[in-house]
């Protein structure tokens, strides 16, 4: 069950620090059942998945800290989406996580998964929204899962004219709080997938959704795939060995 809401700020685990990606979440408090504001430091880095980030950190805090979800739990990562400001923000400057847990899967007081939704912002400005889903499970179901025989995939629809090429992330695109993990890391996929778009249209991009669909290998190359759908909307999709992984698209203004 979630922690009652509490006055005062409670510091956060060190072992729940991810320091990879530039958002140092710092202290958080509970509001009510399902509401906390997490307190966070901007150390560097300004990419249009920084608000995923730290919703991100603040919903696995809030998913272990108040809801009681075992360390030892395999946080799978099923959907993300986000909707930032696209105007410059220095790094070194305070950020605060107002988050809500949105439909929480509670079986028997325990949290299997959930869409955390969150606003971000300074003390000047409202930075933007994201929104997160997880799924939590223990390493016996996690093993289950992975190790259970899988229906051969469907070949995946044609792109023909999509901008393709070949990804294999590096080591330090494989780390989770440090540790090198099993798989390449949704948020690995989706900066890849993004930062194309990105970079030639800085100005545009007005939000960013990416689903994700299947397991991966961190040994095996995946497929990047980005296609125009209209002026305002770009398909993008990472494909390893001949499955789906994960898909979305990117609104552009």
């Amino acid at each position: 069950m979630p922690a009652p809401h509490t006055e005062a700020p409670s510091a956060v685990p060190e072992d729940l620090h991810d320091p990879n990606y530039g958002v140092r979440l710092t202290s958080w408090r509970s509001l009510d059942e399902h509401r906390t504001v997490v307190e966070a430091r901007h150390d560097g880095g300004d990419h249009p998945l920084l608000l995923v980030h730290a919703v991100r950190q603040a919903a696995l805090l809030t998913a272990h800290e108040s809801y009681g979800v075992p360390r030892t739990h395999h946080c799978v990562f099923r959907s993300l989406t986000t909707t930032p400001d696209r105007r410059p923000l220095p790094p070194g400057g305070p950020l605060t996580v107002d988050l809500a847990c949105l439909e929480p899967d509670l079986r028997r007081g325990q949290l299997l998964g959930a869409t955390f939704r969150g606003e971000v912002r300074t003390a000047e400005r409202t930075l933007g929204t994201a929104e997160v889903n997880f799924a939590f499970l223990s390493p016996a179901v996690h093993r289950f899962v992975r190790s259970s025989p899988r229906t051969p995939p469907e070949d995946p629809p044609p792109w023909p004219d999509a901008r393709t090429r070949e990804f294999r992330p590096a080591e330090d695109q494989l780390l989770f709080r440090g540790t090198r993990t099993d798989h390449i890391p949704g948020m690995t996929l989706a900066r890849e997938l993004l930062d194309p778009a990105h970079t030639r249209q800085p100005d545009r991009l007005k939000q960013f959704t990416l689903t994700f669909t299947g397991w991966t290998t961190p040994d095996d190359p995946c497929v990047l795939q980005v296609r125009t759908s209209s002026a305002h909307r770009l398909d993008v999709r990472a494909l390893q060995s001949g499955r789906t992984v994960c898909e979305g698209a990117i609104a552009l203004t």
